[in-house]
């Protein structure tokens, strides 16, 4: 070989290098059952998150984020798989059983794993897919913490300064998913149960309790059926009989919670920047539900209201980009992260999702975007289904709530001058028009998405 051809060669190979180590490195990080507002960054003064709030003022903070589904295991399937719920079929809670992941559905494992990074996942998995099944899920490590029996989200940020500490750069970029369990405690908290986790302090006086959050009552016109299903299981619902002070204690422990959980995702995020690993690294930060949060008088999840289906939604490359907050940009989690994935690693996304990359939206704010977002829901009782479905249309200033269930199943509120969803419209002749084009452009996105939802009016 003379020298020209080597000089080529070497050439040839100092490029591939190179442009694999300017991939940026990606660090999922999630919650389980964080509502949106749920952040100091938010003007939620009832609680401090310092280390969330770094993120936001390092990157975008979006406060339209919803999930696909507000239960565990279909939102985290949808996020693994990038498709809505009623595509994948799991719609309920369970556990990982070999042969459930649909045969040929790639998940975000694999799509980042072609794209030449190293895959790591960490903590709660909570994934129809057996953590051995790597050629499945494509993660090179899983450390699944709930198989472990170690629910205690101080081993989830151990172990990921743990890979951090031993990542190797020659090897290419990585992508990590950290997933924390709390503040999914509070459901403990709420039946009176141990926690799984770490203790919180003891009860303050009444007096410096939080207030009541100003959509605390059951709106009118809510449809029966959905208080009707948490009858079903009163250790999920156990706040049927609260009085006012204990949906403030209840708001007081989920906010304790939080700054738990906040903690740990600093003790990331400093183990990130103690390795040298932040300054070429995007942070997706948001959460696989919320939670009630006493809106409607209201624990758990499952319901469509704002708290249990919106989430937050954060992205950040920490010392490069200005703190922005985003309030118009609707976002489901379930659909749109494996495009901004692709997006960060440089890589098409796959042809079969429908999903939109939040890079674009970063870069440019003035894109094309989605001006309408469906979600869905299905009530179960843990992994048995309730028989009970509904979905939402939500759009910049509206959203419309139709279950398939009940004598009144339509709710229509106007989220810009009433966010916290008080006052349904069903009944207001001024919005009969509104309503006849929601229900419109839900019976159109049902047949053009195949989903079998029979609630379309």
């Amino acid at each position: 070989m003379n020298r020209s051809v080597c000089l080529s060669a070497i050439c040839l190979l100092y490029t591939i290098v190179t442009k694999a180590q300017e991939k940026p490195n990606i660090l999922l990080i999630m919650t389980d059952q964080q509502t949106v507002s749920a952040l100091s960054a938010a003007g939620n003064k009832d609680l401090h998150t310092p280390y969330t709030d770094y993120l936001a003022a390092n990157g975008t903070m979006f406060t339209r984020a919803y999930v696909s589904q507000p239960v565990c295991s279909p939102s985290r399937t949808s996020i693994f798989c990038g498709k809505m719920p009623h595509e994948t079929g799991f719609t309920a809670n369970g556990s990982p059983k070999e042969g459930l992941w649909p045969a040929g559905l790639p998940t975000m494992g694999t799509i980042v794993k072609g794209a030449g990074y190293q895959t790591t996942y960490i903590g709660k998995w909570h994934i129809p897919i057996p953590e051995k099944s790597l050629n499945i899920h494509g993660f090179d490590n899983v450390s699944n913490t709930n198989l472990r029996n170690d629910y205690t989200d101080a081993v989830t940020s151990a172990l990921c300064a743990d890979f951090f500490r031993e990542y190797d750069r020659s090897k290419g970029p990585f992508f990590m998913v950290a997933s924390f369990l709390n503040p999914h405690d509070i459901c403990e908290w709420a039946r009176q149960d141990p926690l799984k986790m770490d203790i919180i302090p003891p009860l303050p006086p009444d007096n410096l309790l939080p207030a009541l959050p100003a959509n605390f009552e059951i709106p009118a016109l809510e449809p029966a059926i959905v208080r009707e299903q948490q009858h079903s299981n009163y250790r999920t619902y156990p706040s049927l009989q609260w009085d006012e002070l204990q949906w403030r204690r209840y708001r007081w422990a989920y906010n304790r919670l939080i700054e738990r959980v906040d903690h740990e995702v600093g003790r990331v995020i400093n183990a990130l920047k103690k390795y040298k690993l932040d300054d070429n690294t995007i942070v997706i930060f948001t959460s696989d539900h919320g939670d009630g949060y006493a809106a409607h008088r209201w624990n758990q999840k499952q319901i469509l209201y704002e708290e249990s289906a919106g989430v937050p939604f954060i992205v950040s490359r920490i010392g490069k980009w200005s703190p922005k907050v985003d309030s118009t940009t609707l976002i489901c989690n379930g659909i749109d992260i494996i495009p901004t994935l692709c997006g960060a690693a440089g890589i098409p996304t796959p042809g079969h999702l429908k999903g939109l990359n939040i890079l674009d939206r970063i870069e440019n704010p003035q894109s094309a975007w989605r001006d309408t977002l469906v979600i869905e829901t299905e009530f179960v009782d843990n992994a048995r289904p309730l028989g009970i479905k509904g979905r939402a249309v939500i759009t910049r200033d509206y959203k419309y709530i139709v279950y398939d269930k009940g004598e009144v199943r339509e709710q229509l509120f106007y989220l810009r001058d009433d966010p916290g969803e008080t006052k349904s419209l069903i009944r207001e002749a001024s919005a009969a028009n509104i309503l006849q084009q929601f229900r419109k452009t839900l019976q159109t996105w049902v047949k053009e998405n195949g989903d079998d939802f029979k609630g379309v009016l």
